[in-house]
């Protein structure tokens, strides 16, 4: 009898203990820790609802595009697991210098080559197109701006009545102007990018650090005009400021990416929020938040985008030379600037 309530007892023991461990690895209190590239509310939104279907905890840490950069590629283990956001250019840099990891989601093979990685570092989730911005009541009150056409190259911007009323992002802290920079010298060549990225700088009241900055500014009525990505330009349209915007002949454009890193602490949640991210559900609920292109040939534009015609992009724009040449171009800009090397 004492032999059978032993082997009861043993019996109990081990079912709680494997019970314990099957728990305890369901339910870890790991964080998910994240860079989110685009704007924090929408990254919170995002994190939130996969939050409520996982039950996985996260930090969201935001960061601009080259703020990211800088900490992934120059520091020592970050222990962020997954960068969310920003142009594909950023996760080519983290592809080369082997700071990510491979991974195919099943949600992969539905979108197009050409908005991801064909070595599987790295997924596109949507697309912007590089836009001019205009503030259409600070600029039919300005008198020298209102009987002036609106502008719609980035020469326009150099017209001297728009001295200190334009506005442009800062390549080096911004992917905005970053892809600005990279998709003019692929136009244009380098000496002609930089020479008007130059002559930009001087018409601007200032250079933001983040594109949705120049977005906000504009919408605030603190300048006439500003280049940023048309998506944040929209989202304040789509909020009531008076702002159009027009897309240059050869624009540039971003695929917003993401990437799982090496170093992470929760590479399976990681893999479980891009598979979330790619999934179509989440996919159409971003596309009509951000006022971005989707990748995803299923999914419907936003009415608000539906004018606009993609073949007027810089078709030939490769994000892997925007990342090979990235030092080489901020040399040049900063040279160009005379400050120097950045710290």
């Amino acid at each position: 009898m004492w032999k059978k309530g032993l082997l009861v007892f043993i019996v109990s023991v081990v079912v709680l203990f494997l019970g314990y461990t099957f728990l305890g690895e369901k339910k870890s209190n790991q964080p998910l820790k994240v860079y989110v590239i685009f704007q924090e509310d929408e990254g919170r939104i995002l994190l939130e609802t996969f939050k409520k279907k996982t039950d996985q905890p996260y930090e969201i840490i935001r960061m601009s595009s080259g703020e990211a950069s800088y900490h992934l590629l120059t520091l020592g283990k970050t222990g962020i697991d997954v960068v969310l956001g920003g142009p594909a250019d950023l996760h080519e840099q983290l592809k080369n210098k082997s700071k990510s990891l491979r991974y195919s989601s099943s949600a992969v093979s539905s979108i197009p080559s050409k908005y991801k990685d064909s070595d599987g570092y790295w997924t596109g989730m949507y697309m912007g197109a590089l836009s001019i911005g205009v503030n259409q009541t600070v600029w039919q009150q300005d008198p020298l701006l209102a009987s002036l056409p609106l502008p719609q190259r980035y020469e326009d911007l150099l017209q001297p009545e728009l001295k200190g009323k334009i506005e442009i992002p800062d390549p080096e802290t911004s992917g905005t102007g970053y892809t600005l920079l990279a998709s003019l010298a692929q136009q244009r060549g380098e000496d002609q990018a930089i020479s008007l990225m130059q002559a930009l700088k001087k018409q601007s009241a200032s250079t933001t650090f983040a594109g949705i900055t120049s977005a906000q500014r504009l919408a605030e009525g603190e300048v006439a005009t500003v280049v940023s990505f048309l998506g944040d330009q929209l989202r304040f349209k789509n909020s009531g400021y008076n702002i159009s915007s027009f897309i240059p002949p050869q624009a540039g454009w971003e695929i917003g990416a993401v990437s799982i890193l090496k170093g992470g602490n929760n590479t399976k949640a990681a893999k479980q929020l891009v598979d979330f991210m790619l999934s179509k559900e989440v996919q159409t609920d971003y596309m009509n938040t951000a006022f971005s292109f989707p990748v995803a040939p299923d999914i419907p534009v936003n009415l608000l985008l539906s004018p606009v015609k993609l073949e007027n992009l810089l078709a030939t724009y490769r994000f892997d030379l925007a990342a090979q040449h990235r030092e080489q171009l901020l040399r040049q800009w900063r040279a160009a600037l005379g400050i120097g090397e950045a710290l």
